[in-house]
């Protein structure tokens, strides 16, 4: 079986098991990654204010809005991706909790237009699956792989998942492109991934 297949397979799955979890393990992993999410800002800003970004949920997505509340309560510079044409890396333009936002693509909101384009220190990524050494799987397209590697080839950048539990399994399928995460955040609290 292929890469592709394969992760085809494990992304099925582990998307299933997110779609069963209810409205209590929602609010449990949304309050986790607001307290997680801020601790992990804190940790980078001894060196520099970090410029955070994180995701607006779509579909069964875990709920980033607290995580941005906090951070905006917190004083850090919070930003959103932009989706681009498919095969181009994410952008990620400035934002605070009640700026305007214009519609994206796949049914995102990002913000508008006229917002600066920032280089994030941290980026919360969302994910279909994730396993113990680090790696994700995305939604199949390869937007956070790029937009990481991208990050990465400018300065340190700390990647942080957000996850339920039910979607870890034991081992995503990996290709040279994958970015591995920094962190994990769950419903149970934070996990750290050592250098690989």
């Amino acid at each position: 079986m292929s890469a592709r297949d394969a992760k085809h397979e494990v992304r099925a799955s582990a998307l299933a098991r997110r779609a069963a979890i209810g409205p209590e393990g929602r609010s449990v992993l949304a309050a986790a990654l607001a307290r997680h999410g801020v601790e992990a800002a804190r940790r980078l800003a001894p060196q520099r204010p970090p410029i955070v970004s994180a995701f607006l949920p779509i579909r069964d997505e875990p709920d980033t809005r607290p995580l941005l509340a906090a951070l905006a309560e917190a004083g850090f510079a919070t930003a959103l991706p932009v989706t681009p044409p498919r095969g181009e890396p994410l952008r990620f333009r400035a934002w605070r909790s009640g700026e305007p936002l214009a519609a994206g693509r796949f049914g995102t909101a990002e913000p508008a237009a006229a917002a600066p384009e920032v280089d994030p220190d941290l980026v919360v990524v969302p994910l279909a699956a994730f396993d113990g050494r680090g790696f994700r799987l995305g939604y199949g397209a390869g937007y956070y792989d790029g937009a990481l590697e991208r990050l990465r080839r400018l300065k340190p950048v700390f990647a942080i998942g957000v996850a339920f539990a039910a979607q870890e399994v034991d081992t995503v399928p990996t290709e040279p492109h994958d970015q591995r995460l920094d962190a994990l955040v769950t419903e149970h609290g934070l996990m750290t991934f050592g250098p690989s």
